[in-house]
């Protein structure tokens, strides 16, 4: 008996001894001012309390881009690519070209812009957000630069690509 009341202290002093320290460090997902955390979590419960509805999703996909969150904007829209909204290609376009996902981008861009025609609510503003976002990732893919890998690279291709964009059928104001 007393044996193995010795091999149960020396396995209790071993394990104090050997556990790694605890180096798990908790934080907030979200940091941000509060009103715009109570926001979201009423945007969150909204789409909790009604799943089906595309516009929640939408709100609180947007929420989730303001808050430089683009996996948590894709996640909450992956379910409605069915439904062949323009405004949910148009988050998924944006999330992935936050994460430097060009092909993505660029192919979520060309689906939104098919998803566009088919709906008249569809404007030229929504048309040219498509054309702005997708020009310059597709300046990346048609270059075969990957911007983690080479990220002075990939501003200059954008950059070049953004001022060389036009929006169509978009006038300026009449000056008065």
């Amino acid at each position: 008996m007393r044996r193995i009341f010795d091999v149960f202290a020396v396995a209790a002093v071993a394990v104090v001894f050997l556990l790694p320290k605890a180096s798990v460090n908790a934080s907030q997902a979200l940091v941000g001012e509060k009103i715009e955390l109570d926001q979201i979590a009423e945007l969150e419960d909204a789409h909790y309390a009604d799943p089906a509805s595309v516009d929640k999703a939408i709100a609180l996909a947007d929420a989730y881009l303001q808050q430089l969150h683009p996996d948590w904007a894709l996640s909450t829209t992956a379910a409605y690519l069915s439904k062949n909204d323009f405004r949910v290609h148009l988050v998924r376009t944006t999330a992935f070209a936050e994460r430097l996902e060009a092909q993505a981008c660029v192919d979520e861009a060309k689906a939104g812009m098919a998803a566009c025609d088919k709906d008249p609510k569809c404007n030229d503003a929504v048309r040219t957000k498509f054309s702005m976002i997708s020009s310059g990732m597709k300046a990346l893919v048609e270059q075969g630069i990957d911007p983690r890998k080479d990220p002075r690279k990939a501003r200059e291709a954008v950059a070049k690509m953004l001022h060389t964009t036009k929006a169509n059928k978009i006038s300026p104001p009449d000056k008065k």
